[in-house]
């Protein structure tokens, strides 16, 4: 029996859905408080959950995430006595199923529960599967992602993928044709950006002998040849203003006529976009037409950047060095967990390219080399790696202690980013050291911290320090007796 929990600090409230529940022959629990509520809701037993906004120790909304990341993943219904229409807008856009605002009748709480259960039950029962040989992760936000493209490969809509440079939006696109009923017609790709924008037209709708002083010949445009299959627009927020009222009509119609032609053709095609711009933004600036904005939007996928899959690194990684052994007709070459964890702790702003080529940087430059070590990795990386090995976790708290006279009051850092920041004594005055002073002081704690972690991991051995590192071993020698570190460090 489906189970329905509802947090709200309103008895009455819960005890009507609970009603509204058992009416509709589901299980219902309650629990007045954002606290009690998710500790329910982390035994993961119910599927609907009914969220108040205001609850006395929290706003709900805020534990959406939280509700989203469980493994039997429950349709969340949002209620709230301030409802509006920035509320409401926010709520959806964090995954909520839907927003209710108070005071609302029975009767529409019994349809939104009805719904809800009937969406959850046809979800279950159809589960896509995607096969997707190319796209390589695990972690929820790709596996919802690779849900998604498999919803959207079973129907003839329009998809929208939207995320960052790197995170492999054409991958998708090609994922969701090679699925679909399509798979056996063409796949083709439009790069927006790259296309001048006097030839925009050309290309797309193809052009006629003579339709301009250098066409010697008849042109068929890449709309023509997506015919029976998919047409990816890459980088769609570059199409120019000028193509985009001709572009809409080609997808309302499905027809065309090239340049330079007086008939209009037909292309049975499905369209696939691609974008890591703010396709909203450019509407209010007037860069992008808000009808053909909707049009696109039919079936919208939100690929995650990399440093939100974290735990898909050591996978990607494994995956595409071996790939590289594979194509170099090479043996592969074995990993260090040290490597692993230094790739995990850098930003990658250029996303799954970025580490790709990274990976290849690597490969190429090491063939001799019997294990990949953090000292393989780019300076930038092993930077990186470095700094994240002296800051604190993520999560803790750093406590300062201002000193002011004979008196003391402790300061807790939340965020806990930055290095651990060293106790100063502040004057009556209360004025910081100079900035130079300060960072002085901030980079001679580090560097100690590295160093005696650098001489446990390695054993004391210094050839093996060095490596580890990319100091030279005098230079090791030097920096150990700047900091006065001495042997009760080693592990003999």
């Amino acid at each position: 029996m489906a189970n329905v929990l509802i947090i709200d600090d309103d008895p009455f409230i819960g005890e009507m859905l609970i009603a509204i529940a058992e009416a509709l022959n589901y299980n219902g629990e309650k629990a007045l408080t954002l606290k009690e509520g998710l500790d329910l809701a982390r035994e993961e037993r119910f599927d609907v959950v009914f969220l108040d906004v205001i609850l006395p120790d929290g706003n709900g909304l805020d534990a959406l995430p939280e509700l989203q990341q469980l493994n039997n993943m429950p349709e969340v219904i949002i209620i709230t006595g301030k409802g509006d229409s920035k509320g409401a807008e926010l709520a959806i856009n964090s995954g909520a199923w839907d927003y209710i605002a108070k005071p609302a009748s029975q009767e529409e709480y019994m349809l939104h529960m009805k719904r809800v259960f009937q969406y959850r039950s046809e979800k279950q029962s159809s589960s896509p599967k995607l096969g997707h040989h190319n796209i390589v992760g695990r972690s929820d936000s790709i596996v919802r992602c690779l849900g998604q493209a498999a919803k959207a490969a079973e129907s003839h809509v329009g998809v929208l993928l939207l995320g960052e440079t790197g995170t492999g939006k054409e991958l998708f696109a090609r994922a969701v044709h090679d699925n679909s009923m399509r798979r056996n017609g063409p796949f083709i790709i439009v790069d927006c950006a790259s296309i001048p924008e006097t030839l925009v037209e050309s290309i797309l709708f193809g052009h006629e002998r003579g339709a301009f002083t250098s066409a010697d010949t008849s042109h068929e445009g890449l709309i023509a040849k997506a015919d029976g299959g998919t047409l990816f627009l890459d980088e769609v927020g570059e199409l120019p203003v000028s193509m985009q009222k001709s572009f809409l009509r080609v997808l309302q119609e499905r027809t065309y006529r090239p340049v330079g032609g007086h008939e209009e053709r037909r292309s049975d095609f499905r369209l696939v976009a691609a974008t890591n711009r703010d396709l909203e933004a450019l509407v209010q600036s007037g860069r992008f037409r808000q009808d053909l904005l909707y049009r696109l939007q039919a079936f919208t996928i939100e690929l995650p950047p990399l440093r939100q899959r974290g735990e898909d690194i050591h996978r990607l990684s494994r995956y595409y060095l071996n790939k590289l052994a594979a194509d170099f007709n090479a043996p592969p070459i074995a990993i260090a967990d040290e490597f692993l964890d230094a790739l995990k702790s850098y930003s990658w702003p250029g996303n799954v390219r970025e580490l790709f080529n990274v990976l290849e940087q690597v490969f190429t430059a090491n063939p001799e080399a019997g294990e990949f070590l953090p000292i393989h990795l780019p300076v930038r990386l092993r930077v990186s790696a470095a700094q994240a090995s002296v800051l604190p976790r993520q999560g803790s708290r750093n406590t300062l202690t201002l000193i002011k006279g004979n008196k003391s009051r402790k300061i807790q850092d939340e965020a806990a980013v930055g290095t651990t920041i060293p106790e100063i004594s502040i004057p009556d005055s209360y004025k910081l050291p100079s900035f130079k002073e300060y960072r002085e002081e901030a980079v001679i704690s580090a560097e100690k911290i590295y160093l005696e972690r650098l001489i446990l991991i390695s054993k004391a051995n210094m050839t093996e320090a060095a490596k580890i590192s990319g100091i030279s071993v005098s230079r090791l020698y030097a920096l150990l007796k700047k900091h006065d570190i001495k042997k009760q460090y080693s592990i003999d």
